[in-house]
């Protein structure tokens, strides 16, 4: 099933929707809580000064709360605020860690069923980067994006009207200046969005170097390539080098426009009440202004450029998954999930039947209307020159090309229809290359980790069935001899 990144996106923010709906709830409360601390203990310090109201708006029954009780309420409300908000990146924290393994598993699922030449010609490097940076970067939209943006949401929809409402705040000030925060914020984070997705592909670009280096590089020393291999190694990381000079120094000026906007408001708002109301400023005013101003938006301020940085930064990411999830293999004849009830096989005759098989990978043909049947107890060789398609044909057979069958049968049963699974039950391959873990000998002929003693006899017996003499080979340590990565210590 092809997934794009719309799709992604809205699987991301909406799936186990009780918990989003509840991080949004918790915010809510979390800024009510922050903005009914400032006016307790503005009536706190009102009250003691003398003052019933502040630009036409009473205290009413909050005017009969015993001091101690404001003090108090205030404490409760401001811990209240943070406590709750601590609960919501904790709760998007949770959920980006869930939605990380589901999204590896469809990835890894995905990924494992796609054939090489359904990769179009993707390196492993590039592959190894979506599960290690995109699958991080668009789960960072509950890891961080939606805390922030519940974090600024809210208090940047309720400060406001606190501060027209309760203290007479021209909104003709205010709202202009808050635009022209918020339009400055989305040009810096676009700006860095895009220094982030070239330090993605770029990264992708190195380790699929790096990764082509650690594989090859005793053939690439034979050779005399070492140099210029790593010359271009260099060359990638230096432009990756500068890219991150440029995008530290592009969140530094985020940084420090978000740290001073806070004080350029604090005074443009006092300048513009002591223009408006004059004397009348109480001193309970005075605080829970500075209070809502230079603490309790502060936050949201901070992380405002960060918020639309992270979310710009986790599309290109949702993208490139989607990319890599939208990849498909063509299928010649629709297979069935589950395994299938077998005809009989008893003495099949022919065992293995093939009638027009062709096989065409980008518009080549490289397998052209081949039969042949392979009768019970018969042995077969398939001869031809080097590339001729030998072991596309065996791939073929096994469902790994996308080969189509005028007629494939084993024994009675049309191989066409079988899932992968249950038709590579009837093979056994043994590759070109093999596949040699970096651990012991004893492992690699046991093929578990960290396998014991206990399964030495029938190691040796593989062994010498193999031709593989411990007393004659280079294996110093016997079973216990490190083969290394892709058997570097072995004979090829």
């Amino acid at each position: 099933m092809k997934s794009s990144a719309h799709h992604l996106l809205f699987e991301i923010l909406f799936t186990r929707f009780w918990v989003r709906f509840s991080m949004l709830m918790l915010a809510l409360l979390s800024a009510i809580l922050g903005l009914v601390g400032p006016l307790f203990q503005k009536i706190f310090l009102d009250r003691l000064s003398g003052a019933t109201h502040f630009s036409g708006v009473h205290f009413g029954p909050l005017a009969e709360i015993p001091q101690f009780a404001l003090l108090v309420l205030t404490f409760v409300s401001l811990l209240g605020s943070l406590t709750l908000y601590q609960w919501v990146i904790y709760l998007g924290t949770r959920e980006s860690i869930w939605m990380q393994r589901r999204l590896a598993q469809r990835l890894y699922d995905h990924t494992l069923s796609l054939r090489t030449e359904s990769l179009h010609g993707k390196a492993v490097g590039e592959i190894v980067s979506v599960y290690t940076t995109d699958i991080p970067g668009a789960t960072i939209l509950l890891e961080q994006s939606l805390p922030q943006g519940l974090g600024i949401l809210f208090p940047l929809t309720l400060a406001p009207w606190a501060l027209i409402y309760f203290f007479g705040v021209p909104a003709s000030v205010l709202l202009p200046f808050l635009g022209a925060v918020l339009a400055l914020n989305l040009f810096l984070a676009l700006r860095q969005s895009k220094f982030f997705f070239q330090f993605k592909q770029l990264a992708a670009d190195r380790v699929g170097y790096v990764n082509e280096w650690i594989q090859n590089r005793r053939t690439l020393r034979i050779l005399g390539w070492l140099a210029s291999f790593e010359a271009k190694i260099s060359a990638v990381r230096k432009v990756e080098t500068r890219n991150r000079i440029s995008m530290l120094n592009n969140g530094q000026t985020m940084n420090g426009i978000a740290s001073s906007i806070t004080f350029v408001l604090n005074v443009l708002l006092i300048v513009v009440l002591l223009r408006t109301q004059g004397d009348s400023i109480t001193p309970g005013t005075l605080l829970a202004l500075l209070w809502i101003v230079a603490v309790f938006m502060t936050r949201p301020f901070r992380q405002m450029p960060w918020f639309f940085t992270f979310v710009f930064d986790a599309w290109t990411s949702l993208k490139r998954l989607s990319e890599l999830l939208s990849l498909q293999n063509r299928e010649p004849s629709p297979r069935a999930l589950e395994f299938q009830k077998l005809s009989t096989l008893a003495s099949p005759d022919p065992a293995l039947c093939v009638r027009g098989l062709n096989l065409e990978i980008n518009g080549q043909g490289l397998l052209h209307d081949i039969h042949f049947d392979v009768r019970l107890g018969e042995f077969l060789a398939i001869v031809g020159e080097v590339g001729s398609g030998k072991s596309l044909l065996l791939y073929s057979l096994m469902g790994e090309t996308g080969a189509t069958f005028q007629e494939y049968k084993i024994g009675e049963n049309d191989a066409r229809l079988l899932p992968l699974d249950q038709l590579r039950q009837f093979f056994t391959f043994v590759p070109q290359e093999g596949f040699i873990m970096s651990a012991t000998l004893r492992e690699n002929v046991a093929f578990q980790y960290h396998a014991g003693p206990e399964h030495d006899d029938a190691i040796k017996t593989s062994l010498h069935r193999a031709q593989f003499d411990l007393d004659r080979e280079r294996v110093e340590g016997g079973l216990e001899t490190e083969i290394g990565e892709r058997g570097v210590n072995l004979s090829g």
